[in-house]
């Protein structure tokens, strides 16, 4: 912060040339708009907007003679929505899931629980409650006494198998291939101007 008896100095600017592409035709996607950044040797940005959501990513260490995008270009999906969202997995967890599993358990251990046909019907419908859980969270506060008869005390490493796959990453991986194979097909254009 400048102080009264120190004059500000002046702010330094930068200049940087930014390629934008809107890439539209992709089954099933809204137009992408991506820019991409070579900042200098082994650096460069990327942003790649769909709908209403970003995602951007930084190199700091690429391979060279690459530009951003035919080093973006040689990254695999899952490497790429690492970078772009550290907390998307590929699974997520699934009420339906764990419901089918339960139900499944029910009726084969019904044997080893020492359930009456009656208390077998009575866990197997209280299984299908489970299909509403959008959480493990929610298996805790409404579910935990149920889940503890079917699974035992520590029942919530059962959830780990309870999953689906998640449409979130499916979505963000059709963005990157799309914008992978856009910029494959815009090489050859660069390279000839």
């Amino acid at each position: 912060m400048p102080t009264e008896n120190k004059p500000a100095e002046p702010l330094k600017i930068e200049r940087s040339t930014v390629t934008k592409l809107v890439i539209t035709g992709a089954p099933s996607l809204d137009p992408i708009t991506v820019f991409l950044e070579d900042l200098s040797p082994k650096r460069g940005k990327i942003t790649v907007s769909c709908y209403d959501k970003s995602w951007h990513a930084y190199w700091g260490g690429m391979w060279d003679g690459h530009t951003i995008a035919q080093f973006f270009c040689e990254l695999s999906t899952c490497y790429v929505i690492g970078y772009f969202d550290q907390s998307l997995r590929s699974r997520q967890f699934s009420g339906d899931a764990l419901a089918n599993e339960a139900q499944r358990l029910v009726l084969k251990e019904r044997r080893r629980f020492e359930f009456t046909s009656d208390e077998a019907r009575e866990m197997f419908d209280a299984a299908e409650d489970l299909r509403e859980s959008p959480s493990v969270d929610h298996l805790h506060a409404v579910h935990s006494e149920l889940m503890t008869k079917l699974f035992g005390d520590e029942w919530w490493h059962m959830t780990c198998d309870a999953t689906e796959p998640n449409p979130d990453y499916a979505y963000l991986e059709r963005i990157i291939l799309a914008v992978q194979q856009a910029l494959r097909q815009d090489q050859p254009q660069q390279e000839a101007a």
